[in-house]
């Protein structure tokens, strides 16, 4: 029997938007998942979030710490997409994406030197949800998608500070098809009721 204050939790939770970040934390662990989402609990955001924030909030921008990736940020920064998928809406914002060429970036920081790979960011998920967010909302075929992910490499220097080379990224490119989107739809789908029903279970 759910108390009265679980049910109110999972209904709270219900009327959130479903955005990558939720997903990818039910992905890496349901407890994490049920701790922030259920619970309203919050972590501190460590140094390495913090910088990457920095990063990117600089990016495409006259103080961008890699001045010279801008020309490839095309589009508006930000870009806010929003979109009903069946009872639910999904919520995420591309790091730049431009409406008229189709071109969409998302930019990624990490100290571990070979995070991304062409692989890695053919598989990732946030890019699936985003080209299935503007099939939805825009009616754009995935497969006119021009994609990229920018991987700026972040060091400790001497001094304990996180740094960027200004001159040191990598561009990945890749694809996704109508068929990935919809699969993905799906996994969102079952995703969802998966944590409903994991909600209602979990210890506090």
């Amino acid at each position: 029997m759910l108390t009265k204050e679980r049910k109110q939790q999972i209904e709270k939770w219900k009327e959130r938007d479903v955005s990558w970040s939720q997903l990818s934390s039910w992905m890496f662990s349901k407890d994490q998942w049920a701790f922030k989402y259920i619970f309203d609990k919050r972590d501190e955001a460590n140094q390495a979030m913090l910088f990457g924030n920095v990063v990117g909030g600089s990016l495409g921008t006259p103080h961008s710490m890699v001045p010279k990736l801008n020309p490839h940020l095309v589009g508006i920064k930000e870009y806010k997409l929003r979109v009903k998928m069946g009872n639910r809406f999904l919520l995420g914002f591309c790091d730049h994406y431009c409406p008229d060429t189709l071109v969409l970036n998302e930019n990624k920081t990490s100290q571990t030197e070979d995070r991304w790979t062409a692989k890695k960011v053919d598989e990732h998920g946030q890019l699936t949800m985003y080209a299935l967010m503007l099939y939805l909302r825009d009616k754009v075929k995935p497969e006119d998608l021009t994609i990229f992910l920018n991987f700026i490499p972040v060091t400790i220097g001497g001094d304990f500070q996180l740094h960027v080379d200004p001159d040191k990224y990598k561009i990945f490119s890749t694809k996704r098809t109508t068929r990935d989107c919809l699969m993905f739809g799906a996994f969102i789908d079952k995703t969802l009721k998966d944590m409903e029903e994991y909600a209602k279970v979990v210890d506090e």
